[in-house]
C-alpha cells in the first residue's frame, strides 16, 4: 500500500481517492474484520457508532451483526464517504444503516445514546481528542462499550508516519483519565492493535 500518500489529513476530510485506497484488496489480510467484530460484541437490536466509517469497511458487517432491529450510525466528515455509505446500504437494502456527516468531537447524538462505538485507525487522526473523548463517554450508555484499533507503533513501509501513530499504552492512559475502564487489550491483526473499554 504506497504510503508516501497517507497525507495526514488532519481534520480535513478525505476525497473519495483516497477513501477507495484504503479499500485495497490486502485490506481484508491487513485490517481483519472479525476480531474488531468480536470484541465489539454487537447483537441484534444494539446500537452501534462507527465513528470514521470511511467507507463502510466495518460499517456493512456491523449492520449485518446488529440485524433489522439494530442500527448502525455510520459517523464520518467526509461527505464522499458518507454518500458512498449511504449509496451502498440503499444498495444492499440494510435500513438499519444511518449515515451522518461529523467529527468524533461533535457527534450530535444523544446522551447515553449507544451500546457500542467503534474507532478503526482513526484515534491518531483525531485533532481535539480531549474533546472527542468526553464526546464518546457523553454518547456511550452506562456499560457501553468502545473498542478502539489503530496502527501499531512501529516503521511500516504504509500506513501513516512512525511518528503520528499512537501506542496503546498511550491511549489506555486517555481513555482511562477521561472515564473510561480498560477492559481487555488484544491483536487485532498484523499491523494493529486492539482495546476493548468501557463506560463505568
Amino acid at each position: 500500500m504506497e504510503e508516501q500518500h497517507h497525507h495526514h489529513h488532519h481534520g480535513g476530510a478525505w476525497s473519495l481517492e483516497q477513501l477507495s485506497r484504503l479499500n485495497h484488496a490486502d485490506r481484508g489480510q491487513l485490517m481483519p474484520q472479525a476480531p474488531v467484530l468480536e470484541a465489539l460484541n454487537a447483537t441484534p437490536g444494539a446500537v452501534v457508532a462507527d465513528v470514521g466509517a470511511g467507507l463502510g469497511w466495518l460499517t456493512f458487517p456491523l449492520a449485518v451483526a446488529v440485524g433489522a432491529n439494530g442500527r448502525v450510525l455510520a459517523i464520518d466528515p467526509s461527505v464522499d464517504g458518507i454518500q458512498a455509505i449511504q449509496a451502498r446500504a440503499r444498495q444492499e437494502e440494510l435500513a438499519q444503516i444511518e449515515t451522518i456527516v461529523a467529527r468524533a468531537e461533535d457527534t450530535g447524538l444523544p446522551h447515553d445514546y449507544l451500546d457500542a462505538a467503534l474507532w478503526h485507525t482513526m484515534y491518531h487522526d483525531i485533532e481535539d481528542r480531549n474533546q472527542a473523548l468526553a464526546e464518546m463517554h457523553r454518547i456511550l450508555k452506562p456499560k457501553g462499550r468502545w473498542v478502539i484499533v489503530d496502527w501499531d507503533k512501529r516503521p511500516m513501509e504504509f500506513g501513516p508516519p512512525h511518528e503520528i501513530r499512537i501506542a496503546r499504552e498511550q491511549v489506555m492512559e486517555e481513555v482511562s483519565a477521561a472515564g473510561f475502564h480498560v477492559v481487555e487489550q488484544w491483536t487485532a491483526g498484523p499491523v494493529t492493535w486492539g482495546l476493548t473499554v468501557e463506560k463505568p
